[in-house]
């Protein structure tokens, strides 16, 4: 029998982490041993880990010494760093990136041999410099910081979409205009979005189903899938049309309100600039999400069904917004 491929999870107690714990821990082909690295090992997220048999070790990112530690005799890692962590908002604070060079460098000590990276393309480089979006733009910056350490014999990144999950935040859902929990004063559900391009098709993810399958499978294989930026996509539907599903799926009203511009979306909301700019991107590009790439699910169903066969279950779809629609609103 193989000996085990020990798997570090850096940021494993988060959305992204946690689907791709849930993930491994159904192969059934390889012998994978899951290492959750958390800033908090007692916290509740961590005890629901190790209820999952992750072994859950402390690490703080900014601390490459204890990266390192954590890391210790790992074979592969998969790394995401929260953007929307309060210490990014500051000008003259750490950036995103200097987290994630911390990051690398732990694993680079360690001598970690392949790496899965949580990224995104670059918005500065795919609109010649008009847009620089603060998450996109770091995201890319370690990307190309791993690229540039030449010490991995794998890396591979993938690029999530947008998360079906942020439907779920009631905080963000008033931003939006109440959608999906709210009516507004004539009845409707009512999703106020600025347009994304022309109305084009907005790249949708499912991270609980299926982002942690498209790590595992890129796990099954590292070498396969060694220096490819790979799309997190699920579905690709416009904002009118997850609109219309949720109509159709629970039988009330609902609609698209496009927002004239931009700015207009939650304009008193400092910590919404990225989501505004990121918008003005869409309109740039005409809908590109992904650089100069058109969205595409091709690849993530290719992932998605490499795990389930390590999983030992057949092939099936990728998560469909009107499935996941139906799993939580249905009621």
């Amino acid at each position: 029998m193989s000996s085990p491929k020990v798997v570090g999870i850096f940021g494993a107690t988060g959305l992204q982490g946690g689907s791709v714990v849930r993930s491994l821990r159904k192969d059934q082909s390889s012998s994978f041993q899951i290492r959750g690295i958390t800033r908090n090992p007692a916290s509740d997220a961590s005890q629901v880990l190790e209820s999952l048999g992750c072994q859950v070790v402390q690490a703080d990112g900014w601390k490459v010494p204890e990266v390192a530690a954590a890391f210790e005799g790992v074979w592969a890692a998969f790394v995401n760093t929260n953007s929307d962590d309060p210490i990014f908002q500051h000008a003259d604070g750490p950036t995103e990136f200097d987290l994630g060079k911390s990051i690398i460098d732990g694993l680079v000590v360690a001598g970690v041999r392949h790496l899965v990276l949580s990224a995104l393309p670059s918005a500065f480089e795919t609109t010649d410099g008009a847009l620089s979006i603060r998450t996109m733009d770091m995201k890319h910056r370690i990307e190309q910081y791993a690229y540039s350490v030449n010490k991995f014999a794998s890396i591979t990144s993938l690029y999530a979409g947008w998360y079906y999950e942020i439907l779920l935040d009631r905080g963000m859902a008033q931003v939006h205009g109440g959608f999906p929990f709210t009516p507004d004063d004539e009845g409707f559900y009512s999703l106020h979005m600025p347009r994304w391009g022309e109305d084009q098709g907005v790249p949708w993810i499912s991270i609980t189903h299926d982002f942690g399958d498209m790590v595992h499978g890129i796990l099954l294989d590292p070498a396969r899938w060694h220096q490819q930026s790979i799309q997190g996509v699920s579905e690709i539907w416009t904002l009118d049309d997850v609109t219309r599903f949720f109509s159709e799926v629970t039988g009330k009203p609902a609609r698209y309100v496009p927002l004239a511009s931009p700015d207009l979306l939650g304009p008193d909301i400092p910590a919404l600039e990225d989501a505004r700019l990121l918008f003005r991107l869409g309109q740039h590009t005409n809908g590109q999400y992904f650089g100069r790439e058109a969205s595409d699910t091709s690849r993530a169903q290719t992932l998605k069904n490499l795990a389930l066969e390590a999983q030992g279950q057949p092939p099936s779809g990728l998560k469909s917004i009107r499935a996941w629609i139906q799993e939580h609103f249905s009621g």
